[in-house]
C-alpha cells in the first residue's frame, strides 16, 4: 500500500502526521508526505518520502506576519493560503504518486486537494486526520473559536444558525471559488459550505485525542475513530533534564513575536523565586541580559522535557496541550488564535490549568497552579497522564488506515 499523506502548517501539525507515516513503513508500507519545506529533512529520516511544497522563504513570510496569529485574519489567512497555492501544489503531489488501486490518501485537516480527489476517484480511500476538536462542529456542545464574550455558545439551532453565517461571509468566499475551480476542471458539480460536510471524508475520521478530552466529537461516529494523543514528537539524540524543575514559556515553534511575553514571563518567575525555561527557535525573541536563574532553548523534545519541569505556559496548541497533560504538570494557557482558545477551554474544563486572559496576572495565576492545595486539581492531572500512552495513538491511526484500505480493496 502507498499512503500519501499531507501536513501543512508548523511542527504540531507535522509531528503528529509523520508519527503516523512512521508506524505506517513499520508495517511495511510506503508513504508519501507533502510538508512545509523546513521539516522535509525530518520526514525523510523517519524513512518517509518527502515533498517539499511550501518553500523556507516562504513559510517564514508566511509566519513571521504578527497578523497570522489574531483570531479572525490569522483564521482567513490560513484558509486563503490552504485554498490557493498548497491546493494545486498538493494535488500535483497526489496525481504524481498515486498508483491506481495501490494507494491511500490521509489527510491534514485542511487538505481540500484529497477530499477533491476521492470525488474523482470513490475507488482511492480517504482517511481525514483530525488533530484537534475545534475543527469539528458539534451543535449541543460547540468548540470555543475566540476570545469574544458573544461567541454563540448555545442553544444548538444558535450554534447551527452562528455556523451558517460563518460560512457564507468568512469561509465560502475565500476558498469556495478555488475549490470548485479544481472541482469544474475534474468535471465536479461545485460544492457550498465547503467546511461544514463536504471536506469530511466519507471512509474514516481519526481523532487524535482520546474521547475525553472531546465527547461531543462521538456524534461523528461510526466513521470517527478516537485514537487518543499522538505524544511523539519526532525527537532523537541525547536529552539533558533542566535542573530545579522549571517553569516553561513558549509560544509555539513557529511564533515570532513573543518578546514582550518572555519579559514578562522572567519578571514571573523572579517574583515567585523559580527558575523558567525560554523556548523558542526565533533568537530575537530572547530578552537580553538573563539572570541566571532563567534559560533558553531552542527546541525541546516535550516528551522528554516537561517531566522535568514544574508547569508550563503556552500558547494552547493541541501537541503542546497534550504533552503537559501526559507529563501531569499543571499548565496556562495564553491563547492566540486558530485550536488554541477551544484547547484552553476544555484544560480548564478538565481542571488541568488555566486560561490566562490578562497577561499582567501571569504570576498569580502561576502561584495558584502551583499550589499544592488543590488536591482536585492534582488528582485530575495524575488521572489524565496515566491515561496518556505515548506511541499508542500513531499505531492506532496506522491500524485504522490499514484496514481502510483493505475494506475498500475487497471485492
Amino acid at each position: 500500500m502507498r499512503a500519501i499523506l499531507s501536513a501543512p502548517g508548523s511542527r504540531g501539525d507535522v509531528n503528529p502526521m509523520i508519527a503516523i507515516g512512521k508506524s505506517l513503513v513499520r508495517e511495511g508500507h510506503e508513504v508519501v508526505i507533502s510538508l512545509a519545506e523546513p521539516y522535509a529533512d525530518l520526514a525523510q529520516s523517519a524513512g518517509l518520502t518527502a515533498e517539499a511544497v511550501v518553500d523556507r522563504d516562504r513559510f517564514t513570510e508566511l509566519l513571521g506576519n504578527e497578523h497570522f496569529w489574531k483570531p479572525i485574519r490569522g483564521a482567513r489567512g490560513v484558509l486563503r493560503e490552504l485554498a490557493g497555492e498548497f491546493l494545486s501544489l498538493h494535488d500535483d503531489v497526489i496525481r504524481r504518486h498515486h498508483v491506481p488501486a495501490d494507494t491511500i490518501l490521509v489527510s491534514h485537516p485542511l487538505d481540500l486537494a484529497s477530499r477533491i480527489f476521492r470525488d474523482c476517484d470513490p475507488s482511492t480511500p480517504l482517511v481525514d486526520v483530525q488533530l484537534q476538536p475545534s475543527i469539528l462542529r458539534t451543535f449541543d456542545s460547540p468548540p470555543r473559536l475566540s476570545p469574544f464574550w458573544f461567541e454563540v455558545m448555545r442553544p444548538p439551532w444558535a450554534v447551527r444558525a452562528a455556523y451558517w453565517v460563518i460560512d457564507h461571509v468568512a469561509v465560502d468566499p475565500v476558498i469556495a471559488p478555488q475549490v470548485n475551480a479544481m472541482r469544474k476542471a475534474r468535471g465536479l458539480e461545485p460544492v457550498r459550505r465547503v467546511m461544514h460536510r463536504w471536506w469530511l471524508s466519507p471512509d474514516r475520521i481519526l481523532a487524535m485525542y482520546p474521547r475525553w478530552y472531546a465527547p461531543a466529537t462521538k456524534s461523528f461516529c461510526p466513521r470517527l475513530v478516537h485514537c487518543g494523543f499522538p505524544l511523539d514528537d519526532i525527537s532523537g539524540g541525547d536529552f539533558v533534564p533542566p535542573r530545579g524543575r522549571p517553569i516553561v514559556f513558549t509560544s509555539g515553534t513557529a511564533h515570532h513575536h513573543c518578546r514582550v511575553f518572555f519579559e514578562l514571563a522572567v519578571e514571573a518567575c523572579l517574583q515567585l523565586g523559580r527558575p523558567g525555561l525560554l523556548l523558542s527557535t526565533f533568537d530575537d525573541n530572547f530578552p537580553p541580559d538573563l539572570p541566571e536563574s532563567i534559560t533558553t532553548m531552542a527546541y525541546a523534545s516535550f516528551g522528554h522535557l516537561l517531566p522535568h519541569c514544574s508547569a508550563i505556559v503556552h500558547h494552547g496548541g493541541i501537541g503542546t496541550t497534550s504533552q503537559a497533560i501526559a507529563a501531569g504538570i499543571p499548565q496556562v494557557i495564553r491563547p492566540l488564535a486558530f485550536d488554541q482558545f477551544d484547547n484552553a477551554t476544555r484544560v480548564e474544563r478538565l481542571g488541568c490549568g488555566r486560561w490566562l486572559r490578562n497577561e499582567k496576572r501571569l504570576a498569580a495565576i502561576l502561584r495558584s497552579v502551583l499550589s499544592d492545595d488543590d488536591e482536585s486539581a492534582t488528582a485530575s492531572r495524575r488521572e489524565l497522564a496515566a491515561e496518556s500512552r505515548p506511541g499508542e495513538a500513531a499505531d492506532v491511526a496506522a491500524a485504522e488506515i490499514i484496514s481502510t484500505f483493505q475494506r475498500k480493496a475487497s471485492p
